[in-house]
């Protein structure tokens, strides 16, 4: 069976499941396993089905157990478990995927016991100690070079056993916790472990693994424990129908909410997975607008700034005012403000940077995008030599807050790439900025004492943002940055994140990156909750709005109003809505409180005058607009309005002098259509046919203008046009100069 077909009937099968449509499940179950001559399958299968009959059949004759409930929910786990294991065998025979290869690797060479591989690893780190102790010198380095081969090559085994091995026993379970409670064991192994058993899970789910990735959120050392808690959000959406099942599970989250130190590293995990979510956007403008912007105003540098006045004795500190103009001139000022703004916000601005620079061979490895940057790596080697020289650029390397451990592994590629002249003087500049950037993070340590956690939350999180984006084989994997923005939805997380103050974050980051549908869920919960203070009510009334739901908006805008009844932006929402939903004369009743609080406000006589025409009080309407003309004399918006109020109210003359006036301007398709249609009503056909063949002009096409026409039929005929001649004039266009 095709591995794709494979994947689709296994789809089929879960949603069976998940619908509790368990009969249909065990029939495909069979169906996988039909020609699989798997015995223990087979059984399997079998057993379960007798036992949801039995369990029918004592449920239908009316008797009572008070395991049902129980028994149900195990019977509904273990056909997940078989139906994934029944999928498993048939992709271990034909898939090429990088998971099923290593599966097959280690069922032909049998792996190292994982209590064998934590102690070589062990050993290796305490020999690299005792090496470390010896006289400089030749022997030295090459044992140092041997021993960290070695130590290097033990940790892949230790990434490939844990991400390729079978759904776990208690024993291995036990043998994984032991690992990590073994203070002998450098940190980065135990990332490095925490995130190849994260990849596991995200294979093949696994109820005791994902106990233990529970566990490991509160280990001791906070690297560790923050990539288990980055690690556990994509797995609680992956797997959302299956939490309920395993209530110990659930229950442990509902534990882990009154710890404050886990409550406040989630929350900020969330929050950068909602922003890792936005990386595309930004890399798209970068690369189609400012880069572009910045590469075509080079040579106008080049021929207005001299480069020997730019870099005076001042050095680049000052900036040029005419560089600043120019900046401003073509408008990359301001995009270059909002892209140090997103820096600041902690945005991805660099993934662009660096998504061209993973193409080495350190990256052709799977295991090699999850390691913690190590400038001891033996990739790295040549670069670090001369300790004096790189101790500079370790400094800003490790201190750096926006660059991620897979960014930093490229930078350091890049910079062995370099001839050693180039190499030497931007590792000199490094170090000349990196005291600079060390004052700042001082600075930042005081404002924010959990800096230092954020950035290992943020990092870890790139780092697998690359991994699936970047890795060669990426397509391989589902991709945790296409699954829905939901962590507010899901009951899994709803100890943590439903807190108000939880929940009201999330919102914000929701709204502020215009995700208005995932806004608009959380925000509702919270004045389901009881905080729907005022305004609450108005973000969720603009999510309504956004989302096109105009009756929702207003609903939750009058909501609003109750909480703040002299809000004017609350007020102008209002009848704006009522515009939308044709109901004018509710809307003007909200404008007329709007004129008390902004008098002065000429758009909003302009709004007045509209409600005032949509009720068809056209001189109430003209006095509105005159009034917005008589104080902003050159205000086209009033001049459209008035020529528009005296067409239907039949004063074509004046109608057609304020038409003039807006031809002369720069006119589009409805200014010549209406001024068409003013001619129309004097009878002068042949105008008529010119303004609206220059209409046809601006609207693009006659199918175009047609469907303006069309709409404006109705007003005609009020206007006194018999609509008979509609057909005359559109041949006379067709004709043009040859009538």
């Amino acid at each position: 069976m095709d591995p794709s077909d494979t994947n689709k009937r296994l789809a089929v099968i879960r949603i069976h499941i998940t619908n509790r449509e368990l009969k249909q499940a065990i029939e495909g179950i069979r169906e996988l396993i039909s020609d699989q001559q798997v015995w223990s399958l087979s059984q399997q299968i079998d057993e379960l089905e007798n036992n949801y009959r039995s369990m029918l059949h004592y449920l239908l004759s009316g008797k009572r157990d008070p395991e049902q409930k129980n028994i149900y929910r195990q019977l509904i786990r273990d056909l997940y478990s078989v139906a994934d294991d029944a999928a498993g065998e048939l992709m271990l025979r034909n898939s090429s995927t990088l998971f099923y290869d290593k599966v097959r690797m280690m069922q032909l060479h049998q792996p190292v016991a994982i209590d064998e591989q934590w102690e070589n690893i062990a050993r290796v780190a305490d020999t690299h100690s005792l090496i470390s102790l010896l006289e400089e010198g030749a022997e030295k380095d090459r044992r140092l070079r041997s021993n960290r081969t070695k130590y290097e090559n033990s940790l892949q085994e230790l990434f490939y056993t844990v991400f390729a091995s079978p759904r776990a026993t208690a024993g291995i379970t036990s043998a994984f916790s032991r690992y990590m409670e073994d203070e002998r064991l450098p940190t980065e192994a135990k990332e490095l472990f925490v995130s190849s058993l994260t990849m596991n899970l995200l294979q093949q789910f696994d109820a005791g693994r994902a106990d233990l990735l529970l566990n490991l959120c509160r280990h001791p050392e906070p690297a560790v424990a923050i990539r288990a808690i980055v690690g556990i959000i994509p797995l609680f959406q992956l797997y959302s129908e299956r939490w309920a099942l395993y209530p110990a599970l659930e229950s442990r989250l509902q534990l882990f909410a009154d710890d404050k130190l886990f409550s406040r590293r989630f929350m900020a995990a969330v929050t950068g997975y909602i922003q890792a979510h936005e990386t595309e956007m930004i890399t798209r403008r970068l690369t189609e607008e400012i880069l572009p912007e910045m590469m075509k105003l080079s040579p106008i540098i080049g021929k207005k700034i001299r480069l020997d006045e730019w870099m005076g004795e001042s050095g680049l500190d000052e900036k040029n005012p005419e560089w600043q103009k120019l900046l401003d001139e073509t408008g990359l000022s301001d995009k270059l403000q909002e892209f140090s703004n997103l820096q600041m916000e902690g945005a991805d601005v660099f993934h662009s940077t660096f998504s061209n620079l993973k193409n080495y061979s350190f990256f052709h490895e799977m295991s090699n995008w999850f390691l913690p940057f190590d400038p001891e790596h033996s990739s790295l080697g040549s670069l670090f030599n001369d300790r004096r020289e790189a101790g500079s650029l370790l400094d800003t390397m490790e201190n750096s807050s926006m660059i991620c451990n897979s960014d930093k592994y490229s930078f350091c590629f890049s910079m062995m790439m370099m001839p050693e002249q180039y190499r030497r003087m931007m590792i000199s500049q490094l170090g000349a900025e990196g005291e600079e950037v060390q004052k700042v993070l001082e600075e930042e340590e005081i404002m924010n004492p959990h800096r230092q956690e954020e950035t290992l939350i943020r990092h870890y999180i790139r780092d697998l943002y690359r991994f699936f984006k970047l890795f060669r084989r990426h397509d391989e994997f589902r991709d945790i940055f296409s699954l829905p923005l939901n962590y507010h939805a899901l009951e899994a997380f709803a100890p943590v994140v439903r807190q108000p103050l939880h929940l009201e974050r999330i919102a914000l980051y929701y709204f502020e990156k215009n995700n208005f549908k995932e806004a608009l869920g959380a925000y509702t919960l919270l004045a389901e909750g009881g905080s729907g203070n005022g305004e609450i009510w108005q973000k969720i009334g603009y999510c309504h709005q956004m989302l096109t739901d105009i009756r929702g908006a207003l609903n939750a805008y009058l909501h609003a109003e109750l909480l703040d009844e002299q809000n004017s932006w609350v007020l102008h929402r209002i009848a704006g809505c009522y515009r939308m939903v044709k109901e004018p004369e509710s809307a003007l009743t909200y404008y007329r409180r709007l004129e008390q609080l902004r008098p002065d406000d000429l758009n909003l006589q302009l709004q007045i005058g509209h409600c005032h025409l949509e009720l068809k009080q056209y001189e109430k309407a003209l006095n509105y607009y005159f009034k917005v003309e008589l104080l902003e004399s050159t205000n086209t918006r009033a001049w459209r309005s008035i020529a528009w109020s005296a067409f239907l109210s039949r004063k074509f003359d004046l109608a057609r002098n304020y038409y003039v006036r807006i031809l002369e301007q720069k006119p589009n398709a409805h200014d010549y259509l209406n001024a068409g249609h003013v001619e129309l009503c004097l009878e002068n056909s042949g105008e008529t046919v010119r303004l609206y063949r220059l209409s046809q002009e601006k609207a693009g096409s006659y199918e175009a203008f047609r469907e303006l026409l069309a709409e404006d039929e109705e007003e005609l005929q009020e206007a006194g046009v018999d609509l008979a001649i509609l057909p005359l004039i559109l041949d006379g266009m067709h004709y043009g100069s040859g009538l």
